[in-house]
């Protein structure tokens, strides 16, 4: 009988139990690795931080995350601006990198609603959803300087618009009124309100408009502003930084801006010093005025990697439109407040229909710098208001039939 070595057996019994409990915990750890999710980061570009209350955003961000376990969301704010050149001019934005590798502008982006139609001729995003947030464009006036002339009360018509001016600025006011005809909405947050406060449509089923009465009647009102030197004079060369400066340091007394800024106006000059109000209408006009407005809305860059991911938060934050309309300031209420601001938005809104004569439109930007160009000869003295006209309506027809 063969003798059995108990130790040769101990040892070759201890080898293979570590071996086994090296190859579970091997599986173990490799089937954990292989069931946690990776995680996806997604970019939200932006330029509403400075617009949104406290840490709203940031919150509603972490209450998507918390929803879509694997999606992180990064928060990348950029000036509309910079934006804007990033989507529409990349070759200009990617300046910026010296000539590197092309910068991405997000998955998700914020979008002014003005470019949504291009950007889908451009193919230049996925999705985007309908307009969720506005904002009406109305008169910012300066109280003190109001006062200081003799008046108690904003100007309403035409006529007492260009009465408070003239005496504005002969109290050695200088020029009372920042237009901003030179950025990418100048015009129309700056000079199309004048028009539509006059009840008139630029365009109607994509036919323009533009030599109907108050329309040549708006030019005539904002060339004699001109020629007096009522306009703060970089108005043509210059963007709408400077005309709300402008308006901030006392240097003008009026400006015509949307609403989304009176909170930025109220942490430079309280709540006494300004006021808002309707945009002057023409004498004696008896239909009712269009509003100007800023809307916000979101879209998904067709240049993402991811998406799915980018449409699951553009349509949670769709989702969430209510919620950013009580927590954005400046936004068109949905009822009256408390709050003496929001509460004269609510009139001014009910008060006037919205205009939306570019709705929908690819060619906007191609009919805002024809009207920027007719504009500078109409302040340059080279046309009259009614040849302004004329031009304007002459080569619209021709960008739009192109």
């Amino acid at each position: 009988m063969r003798n059995f070595n108990f130790r040769n057996y101990g040892d070759n019994l201890l080898f293979a139990l570590a071996l086994a409990v090296l190859i579970t915990a091997v599986f173990h750890f490799a089937g954990r690795r292989d069931n946690t999710p990776a995680v996806i980061n997604i970019v939200f570009t932006q330029w509403w931080q400075e617009d949104i209350q406290g840490d709203f955003l940031q919150n509603l961000i972490a209450e998507f995350e918390s929803l879509h376990e694997g999606i992180k969301v990064i928060l990348n704010e950029k000036p509309y601006e910079e934006l804007r050149q990033a989507l529409f001019i990349p070759a200009a934005y990617d300046d910026e990198n010296d000539g590197e590798t092309p910068l991405f502008p997000g998955d998700v982006l914020a979008l002014d609603p003005l470019w949504v139609p291009e950007l889908f001729n451009r193919n230049a995003i996925e999705s985007a959803e309908s307009s969720f947030l506005s904002f009406i464009n109305v008169l910012y006036f300066n109280i003190d300087i109001l006062r200081e002339a003799g008046f108690t009360r904003p100007p309403r018509t035409r006529s007492e618009f260009l009465t408070f001016a003239r005496a504005i600025a002969a109290r050695g006011g200088g020029p009372v009124l920042g237009l901003d005809a030179s950025g990418s909405r100048g015009i129309y947050d700056t000079v199309y309100p004048w028009i539509w406060a006059a009840g008139a449509r630029l365009i109607n089923n994509g036919i323009p408009l533009a030599t109907t009465p108050p329309i040549v009647q708006s030019l005539s009102f904002l060339a004699s502003l001109n020629d007096e030197g009522l306009i703060a004079p970089h108005t043509l060369s210059s963007d709408s930084q400077n005309r709300l400066e402008d308006f901030i340091s006392g240097r003008t007394a009026f400006m015509i801006a949307p609403t989304r800024y009176i909170g930025r106006v109220r942490e430079r000059m309280g709540d006494q010093a300004f006021g808002i109000t309707t945009i002057p209408a023409l004498d004696n006009q008896t239909t009712l005025p269009f509003l100007a407005t800023a809307g916000w809305t979101i879209g998904v860059n067709s240049a993402s990697a991811h998406k799915e991911e980018a449409s699951l938060f553009s349509a949670f934050l769709a989702g969430r439109a209510p919620l950013l309309l009580n927590n954005v300031r400046g936004a068109i209420p949905t009822a009256p407040g408390l709050d003496p601001f929001y509460s004269n938005i609510w009139e001014i809104a009910l008060a006037g229909e919205t205009a939306a004569d570019f709705a929908g439109i690819a060619e906007e930007h191609k009919l805002e710098a024809v009207f920027r160009e007719e504009l500078s000869a109409l302040f340059a003295g080279i046309a009259t208001p009614a040849e302004t006209a004329a031009a304007i309506q002459q080569r619209w027809l021709v960008v739009l039939r192109d």
